[in-house]
């Protein structure tokens, strides 16, 4: 019967490292990556007084997890509607440390804003402006 122990805690002392070296690990060979938006919480447009007049988007948000990473910041404009899409990454199947790493940036909106209402959309969170 020790000789029944002894094999197991050997088994267990080998296994032990292996069961606690994979949490908390990616597979990195895998390479799948999930992009999506980042959360908004909120958007406010800076007017500059300028001839033509020029904007910029101070956006707030999360980007998610210990594992997420900004990944792109897309712009396009129809018209009067300016359209931000901010958007994260993180592997797929990772095990990440919960703590929110927020977003804070001023983000210069392209082109110029002739006299009039515009409307900004940030991943679904809309606000209005106007240049005179």
């Amino acid at each position: 019967m020790a000789s029944n122990v002894a094999r197991l805690l050997a088994v267990g002392a080998l296994a032990a490292p292996l069961a606690l070296g994979a949490c908390g690990r990616s597979n990195p060979a895998s390479g799948d990556l999930l992009i999506d938006p980042i959360q908004v919480e909120s958007v406010d447009v800076l007017v500059q007084e300028s001839d033509p007049p020029q904007a910029s988007a101070h956006v707030r948000g999360v980007i998610g997890d210990g594992c997420s990473s900004l990944h792109s910041v897309a712009q396009e404009r129809s018209g009067t509607t300016v359209v931000l899409t901010i958007l994260r990454q993180r592997p797929a199947n990772a095990m990440c440390i919960q703590i929110a790493r927020l977003y804070d940036e001023t983000l210069r909106l392209e082109g110029t804003f002739p006299p009039g209402r515009y409307l900004l959309r940030v991943n679904g969170v809309e606000t209005s402006f106007a240049t005179e």
